[in-house]
């Protein structure tokens, strides 16, 4: 410790010079570390998804459900399966042992699924990862004069593919307006008259819009490709089409239907403020970061703005960059008034501008150090990191001050300036360094924690014990460096004087008067007198003067210290008990959602008319400044990403005008809730926009081979739950089937008339 000490004494050009390398290279560091909300975190969880188009539940379960779970639930490390059966579509979710590596079990997954026979209606599986990245980061809008159609287009043919060029982005997805499609109306009458079966219409028009590669052709001097081109070029080549050549005559596609370009059948409907349009969701690349990629689709969308017909404009819905930005503002500002308030107590305390502005040196420089290892260790900057980050700051001067202190007393002791940084540093440099380790063995081992507790706060240990360390070794080089520099007064400007040597050499000497001082004792250089004890109680602040009084009268008191002491700490384990617990507290940012279930079977007109009474309810709320929703689909919460659609579904988002107001939000949220449950046959639920979830805070699982008395007890059970103080949106998964139409053959009656 003396050694260094010393060095960083004696050579102060290199102590300075390091000290702005460090400057450097740690705001390049600041400059590229990436900018998220949270860190990231590596859920062990896989989804499998196969779609089954106009499937029941029960037969999904069967042919689809049962065998996926049967194939991969025989995979190392599989802690718990559980699945999803619906209309048209089955999710199995695997969840596997923390630490499992996933790329692995993902292939492994696939593996086992190729070799998985489904049913030939049935689609591919697909194999999801948990992540919320996977959430799209921005939603945009196109609305204009223009009918659904060509807003559609616009949106497809040019949007689309201008942003899914773009930097960070992965892909760009359309939603609403209406899809362009050729129509064949057939006349059945017509074709049952002329004895042309449906079949072969089929076959006409499949066959007769494909172009098909013919093998290359060569002679003396070339090689040419041969290509079959028979694709559509207009409506009136598919009317043309000839369907039966005979001596009769001639039957073309026209005479027995109308063929002409109209839209497809709505499935989806987007709305903002109550008017349609059409809606863009935006997805990022896997690593990509969240911000730099909706900065970049921001800037594309001033371009795209001024390339649209008159009166067209592109809307931002939802960008989740912007919450993530002014969060982690939020906390850096609370990291900067941190750091300004404790260097003005310390000043209040020291009442000496050079050593404040000393130590308050050392709290940029450490941050700025623990930028370059953050950015080294590739840890980001969020909420967790900079939260550390803040809390370090607190903790970054005490190291300072206490050496700082020492110097300071040893410089009234009389000692040179050098001689003084020197012993100063080294009589609490152990003290200081165990302090420092204590502080660090205290945060570093949650990086070995397991789970999400441990992916979440692994940033912040990190970001503490960086901070710390980089205290630790400014105190003991840069603080003394500075200390020692200036001039003693109480000595004439001639030679070095032995002191200043020993503070170079890193030897003691003895004072003048040949006495060596007892343990714990000052030295005190011949001709040099302590300060008097009312001399030294005068100079200090008037902080440290009651400080000082409050001691002496709490020593006096000794009981009832520690009494008081007793007291409080009583009232804080009662307290406890009134702390709420929480992973992650809510996020309130002025939106939030309201998830419609209407029942199986509501057709998506009566579905959008249920969102356009709740739009309108909405809009009539002064504090809500606009509404944007989905008629037939609607998120899965919890950040799967997965998207549920079904003509009886819907969400709608509500975007309040004061987004900083988490009162009038939670006023509003109540309000708007009150009045939609007059709504008959709906089922709603409420939330906000979440960036880090996993399941709903309380889950009633109930087992069951019985699916009718199964449901019986769920819905006792639901109607029991509603009756709790503090639970709302109480919901079961077990969902009445779509209403269906059943046809049972009379097996016998086939049999006697010939029918196969």
């Amino acid at each position: 410790m003396r050694s260094l000490v010393a060095t960083a004494v004696r050579r102060r050009v290199t102590v300075l010079m390091t000290a702005l390398a460090v400057v450097a290279f740690g705001l390049v560091g600041y400059e590229r570390l990436s900018l998220d909300l949270l860190p990231d975190i590596n859920y062990p969880s896989l989804t499998i998804q196969t779609e089954f188009p106009d499937t029941a539940p029960s037969e999904v379960e069967n042919l689809i459900t049962r065998p996926v779970e049967e194939t991969v639930g025989v995979l190392k490390g599989l802690k718990t399966i559980h699945s999803v059966s619906r209309s048209g579509v089955s999710e199995v979710t695997l969840e596997f042992e923390w630490g499992t590596d996933m790329d692995m079990r993902s292939m492994d997954v696939r593996d086992k699924l190729d070799r998985l026979v489904l049913p030939e209606e049935a689609d591919d599986p697909v194999v999801l990862r948990f992540d919320p990245s996977l959430d799209p980061i921005m939603r945009l809008a196109l609305s204009g004069p223009s009918g659904l159609a060509a807003l559609r287009r616009i949106a497809d043919r040019k949007l689309k593919q201008d942003l899914e060029t773009t930097s960070g982005v992965a892909a760009a997805q359309v939603k609403g307006g209406l899809e362009e499609e050729i129509q064949v109306n057939l006349d059945q009458d017509r074709l049952a008259a002329l004895g042309i079966p449906m079949e072969r219409v089929r076959q006409v028009v499949n066959a007769s819009n494909i172009n098909i590669p013919g093998g290359s052709l060569e002679d003396r001097q070339s090689q040419y490709l041969i290509r079959t081109v028979n694709e559509y070029d207009t409506v009136e080549e598919i009317g043309n089409l000839v369907l039966r050549h005979d001596p009769q005559g001639v039957v073309r596609l026209k005479d027995v239907a109308q063929v002409r370009r109209g839209t497809k059948e709505r499935d989806e409907i987007t709305r903002v403020n109550g008017v349609e349009s059409v809606e863009i969701d935006i997805f990022k690349e896997g690593d990509a970061n969240t911000v730099t990629a909706a900065r970049a689709v921001r800037r594309r969308i001033q371009d795209l703005e001024a390339e649209l017909p008159p009166d067209h404009h592109l809307t931002v819905l939802f960008d989740q960059s912007r919450f993530i930005e002014h969060a982690v503002r939020e906390v850096r500002n609370a990291a900067l008034l941190g750091g300004l308030l404790a260097v003005l107590i310390l000043f209040a305390f020291l009442r000496d501008v050079r050593s404040t502005l000393i130590i308050a040196l050392s709290i940029p420089l450490s941050v700025v150090a623990t930028f370059l290892i953050m950015y080294r260790a590739g840890v980001s900057l969020n909420i967790m990191s900079l939260g550390g980050l803040t809390l370090g700051v607190g903790m970054l001067v005490d190291n300072s001050i206490v050496v700082l202190e020492s110097i300071h007393r040893r410089r009234r002791s009389g000692l040179s300036p050098r001689r003084a940084a020197v012993e100063g540093t080294v009589e609490v440099g152990g003290a200081v360094t165990a302090s420092t380790l204590t502080t660090v063995a205290v945060f570093l081992p949650i990086i070995f924690v397991e789970g999400i507790a441990g992916q979440l706060f692994r940033d912040m240990a990190l970001t503490v014990t960086f901070s710390l360390l980089a205290s630790l070794l400014v105190a003991v080089t840069l603080i003394p460096m500075l200390s020692a520099m200036g001039k003693d007064h109480a000595r004439d400007s001639g030679p070095a004087s032995p002191d200043d040597a020993a503070a170079g050499s890193g030897k003691e000497t003895t004072p003048a008067n040949g006495l060596t001082p007892r343990e714990g004792e000052e030295p005190a250089p011949a001709g040099a007198s302590l300060p008097a004890t009312a001399s030294s109680y005068q100079s200090l602040g008037w902080f440290s003067r009651g400080y000082d009084r409050f001691l002496r009268g709490a020593l006096r008191r000794r009981g009832w210290v520690m009494g008081s002491a007793l007291v409080l700490f009583m009232l804080a384990l009662l307290g406890t008990r009134l702390v709420g617990t929480n992973l992650i507290p809510p996020i309130s940012e002025g939106e939030f959602f309201f998830e419609v279930n209407l029942p199986e079977g509501t057709p998506l007109a009566v579905t959008s008319r249920v969102l356009g009474d709740m739009e309108k309810a909405a809009a009539a709320d002064p504090a809500v400044e606009r509404t944007y929703s989905t008629v037939g689909s609607r998120l899965v919460a919890g950040g799967a990403s997965l998207n549920t659609k079904a003509e009886n579904l819907g969400q709608m988002n509500v975007v309040l005008a004061d987004r900083s107001n988490e009162n009038l939000e939670r006023a509003v949220l109540g309000r708007l809730r009150r009045r939609f449950e007059g709504i008959p046959d709906l089922v709603v639920k409420s939330g906000r926009p979440t960036y880090f979830s996993l399941k709903t805070p309380v889950e009633v699982i109930l087992y069951g081979q019985d699916l009718d008395r199964l449901q019986d007890y769920s819905l006792r059970l639901q109607g029991d739950l509603d009756e709790i103080p503090g639970l709302v949106d109480v919901r079961s998964s077990l969902e009445a089937g779509s209403p269906e139409l059943r046809v049972v053959f009379d097996r016998d009656r086939v049999a006697s008339l010939g029918l196969d």
